[in-house]
């Protein structure tokens, strides 16, 4: 009678036997079995011990089927060597081809070399060194090879096949060719179904009219929609644009950058930044928002404009303009402004500001209705100012020289006003100095006048028409009469460094208050 240990040891030691049994019955059902040829040779005297198969060889393994027309059966290693036009089908969707197979019974795995060949239904692999575990139905090459579907050619140094799944996996000098783009990268993923490239390191996409650049993202190669994730640039002859992530739909001619987005404009030296950007190739349109910056690069300054939206877009004779909207506020050394709206004109230099525009030159503070800056090899030439116009220099902390009309324009010579042309409903308020001694303050009225200006100063004042106008001694002047109606000094709200144009104050043009109508309130009403 067995002890109670005993009894456990014996079951422990017949289970193992049994599992031992199992697990040799399973190695017997593996054994690779050779099923046809046309001559059989028994080689005894080799070592390791083998059969050679000569003519038409059928060999099976499961459900693997190999065809080719010489093969070495090694049966106790359970290993074979196949010669010819050698034939593999895996599962009844996998057919791999080759001229000679190193076939491994016990592990399932097969080493295909020269003119391999992998067949899955859409997918076509060709390659010079193919290893494939018929386990996990995954194939590798790792000396070159090319991969071929409906829509695509992809060649690499390195590649892996899992073939259950329908994805790819390459490595090294990966190149994928479609009809639209040529795709560079270091190391790329594919969905066969979904037709999904998925970029895993520094990848160059080459169209034929623009470069993306990125080291992260997708792209689906059937809708032609794709983002990319990091260090993304999209290069094209006039422009190149950068963010954090970008989004593109090639069909609809569409792109949506987001975070950190620079826009370089390389024909016209420009640059738009901001945190979202869109384009649309088919109409040339680009629209930025959040944060929204544009710089004009010039040799000798740059000007920053900030607004809630920017848009660049072309006018019918394809000439390219800019356009900013709402809380306008731009910085250069020599100019500064703020209005509600801008357009920037490419073909004839000009920048015109809409809706309450003040500008600020060297001492000089202008406004009017509506502000056009012409320019000329990006300097400045001319300054338009149509409506309500009034311009205002300080002359030290309590006098203010004051200049205004229906329409204004100032001339500009080497980034200075050096003649101001009043037209319609001129008059003048300044203080003549002598020797750097206030003389008085001299008034005057006319419907044409024109101002020449030196070193900042009012040098000569030449009325076109016969000015009605006065000169006051200092101690003459009332604190009333010191200012022309609707004077307003501004210098709040001047940007005085580019930091400064995403800062902004509201404010109300003073003549805008002055032509307000009060309505009487009508009694029994609030």
């Amino acid at each position: 009678m067995l002890s109670k240990a005993n009894r456990y040891t014996f079951i422990l030691l017949t289970g193992i036997i049994c599992l031992a049994n199992i697990s040799s019955s399973a190695q017997k059902k593996s054994k690779v079995l050779i099923k046809n040829s046309d001559e059989v040779q028994f080689v005894r005297n080799s070592d390791p011990v083998l059969n050679k198969f000569l003519g038409n060889v059928f060999i099976t393994h499961g459900d693997i089927k190999m065809y080719c027309d010489s093969a070495y059966q090694f049966e106790k290693q359970n290993t074979l060597e196949a010669f010819g036009n050698v034939h593999i089908i895996n599962a009844d969707t996998v057919h791999i081809y080759g001229d000679y197979l190193k076939y491994y019974g016990n592990t399932k795995f097969a080493e295909m070399r020269d003119n391999v060949k992998l067949k899955n239904k859409s997918v076509t692999v060709t390659t010079q060194f193919l290893d494939f575990d018929m386990n996990e139905s995954v194939g590798y090459y790792f000396n070159g090879g090319k991969i071929v579907d409906a829509e695509n050619t992809l060649t690499s140094d390195i590649g892996r096949y899992y073939t259950k799944q329908e994805l790819l996996f390459f490595k090294d000098n990966v190149k994928a060719v479609t009809t639209d783009y040529t795709l560079y990268s270091d190391t790329l993923k594919y969905n066969t179904v979904s037709k999904i490239a998925f970029i895993l390191g520094p990848t160059k996409i080459v169209g034929e009219k623009e470069t993306l650049y990125s080291e992260d993202g997708w792209y689906n190669t059937e809708s032609n929609i794709s983002q990319f994730f990091k260090n993304t640039t999209l290069d094209s002859k006039s422009y190149q644009i950068k963010g954090d992530s970008i989004y593109l739909d090639r069909n609809n001619e569409l792109a949506r950058i987001f975070k950190n987005v620079e826009l370089r404009d390389t024909v016209n030296n420009l640059i738009l930044k901001g945190n979202y950007l869109e384009t649309f190739k088919n109409t040339e349109e680009a629209l930025m928002t959040d944060s929204a910056v544009f710089i004009q690069i010039t040799d000798s300054d740059s000007l920053f404009l900030h607004s809630d939206t920017l848009k660049i877009e072309k006018d019918s004779a394809k000439f390219e303009r800019i356009k900013a909207f709402h809380h306008v506020k731009f910085y250069r050394t020599d100019l500064q402004g703020i209005c509600d709206s801008l357009v920037y004109t490419m073909q004839d230099s000009t920048i015109r500001l809409f809706n309450d525009p003040v500008l600020w030159a060297q001492q000089n503070q202008m406004v009017a209705d509506t502000i056009g800056i012409e320019t000329q090899n990006k300097a400045i030439r001319y300054l338009h100012f149509r409506g309500s116009s009034f311009l205002t220099a300080k002359e030290d902390t309590t006098f203010f020289n004051q200049i205004k009309g229906r329409n204004m324009l100032g001339h500009i010579k080497d980034n200075k006003l050096y003649k101001l042309d009043i037209r319609g409903n001129g008059e003048t308020l300044y203080y003549p100095v002598d020797k750097e001694v206030i003389m008085g303050m001299n008034i005057a009225k006319s419907s044409n006048i024109s101002i020449l200006i030196e070193k900042n100063k009012i040098d000569r004042i030449i009325f076109l028409k016969k000015p009605d106008g006065n000169m006051y001694p200092l101690f003459e002047v009332e604190k009333e009469m010191k200012f022309l109606k609707d004077f307003q000094w501004l210098e709040e709200y001047q940007p005085k460094s580019k930091e400064d144009i995403f800062i902004w104050k509201e404010y109300t043009p003073i003549r805008k208050l002055n032509s307000a109508v009060k309505k009487p309130i009508k009694k029994g009403t609030l």
